[in-house]
């Protein structure tokens, strides 16, 4: 996995040790092994959040509930953001992993994160949706500590069961890509969905080995800008459900983890179209 360290406590905690955040008048001072490396100014509502103790105390705690394998631990400027990787899932022949994400910052670049999901080792990408999961994106202000505390509490043995099962419920199954454009453009269809869709249907283009996979027609509309697109019952064609989730998902790879979550969530409505098209069946039988 790349980036990722073997998980062993003492280490891990040696280096978060050496992280030193603390207000200076009207300005918060963040220093790695000693050396100051940002200070930001911020208002009287800032508040700290003690990002050392809090990750300890989490390790320890998903520590007792699940096997920590690897972590990587990132440090930059006024930003600190810990990963962790736990128990391996297998979906569709493919290794996934549980995973932690907790993102502090102290430059007010970031809000705080916490989330957790699933990781795909092979491309590298994060699973995140907000069922049953711990989830928190807040601003540093006060208050956020207490938050913070009562998100983490919804960590369990149960928490990954809904987003797996909702991952496998696609696999095997087909989707239109005219439903796809609806999912990604929503009711808004603003512009910045458009270059979404267009950023997924490279991703697709690009995952089709095969030519006998998809027609020179079906290529043609997949190359056509998303806002010039004329989807009709002429040319709309089915796409593997399970390639579409992960190919919309590489398209957010190096994204912040509440993005991921928040186009997670949006993909994963893809399982409503199976779910409409099992209710017209039975609609269809009872005829």
């Amino acid at each position: 996995m790349k980036g990722f360290i073997p998980y062993t406590k003492d280490v891990l905690f040696d280096v978060i040790d050496r992280i030193k955040i603390f207000q200076h008048n009207d300005h918060v001072v963040t220093q790695y092994y000693g050396e100051t490396v940002n200070s930001t100014k911020v208002s009287n509502r800032y508040e700290i959040f003690d990002i050392c103790s809090f990750l300890k105390e989490k390790v320890l705690f998903i520590e007792k509930n699940f096997p920590i394998t690897h972590y990587r631990l990132f440090l930059k400027r006024g930003i600190q953001e810990l990963t962790l990787i736990s128990d391996r899932i297998k979906i569709n022949n493919t290794d996934y992993y549980k995973s932690f994400f907790i993102l502090n910052s102290t430059d007010k670049s970031r809000k705080l994160n916490l989330n957790l999901g699933l990781y795909r080792a092979d491309n590298e990408t994060y699973l995140i949706s907000n069922v049953c999961n711990m989830s928190l994106s807040k601003k540093h202000l006060k208050g956020v500590t207490e938050l913070a505390e009562t998100a983490s509490l919804s960590i369990n043995g149960e928490t990954f069961d809904e987003q797996i099962n909702s991952i496998k419920s696609i696999v095997g199954e087909r989707v239109m890509l005219s439903e796809l454009r609806k999912i990604i453009l929503g009711e808004k269809a603003l512009q910045v969905d458009h270059r979404k869709f267009d950023a997924f249907k490279n991703q697709l283009l690009n995952s089709f080995t095969d030519r006998v996979e998809v027609s020179r027609v079906e290529r043609s509309l997949l190359r056509t800008n998303s806002e010039n697109m004329d989807i009709n019952k002429t040319n709309d064609f089915s796409i593997d459900a399970y390639k579409a989730f992960n190919c919309y998902i590489q398209v957010f790879r190096n994204q912040d983890s509440f993005i991921v979550k928040k186009e997670t969530e949006k993909i994963l409505n893809i399982t409503q179209c199976f779910i409409r098209n099992q209710k017209l069946e039975k609609i269809l039988e009872m005829i």
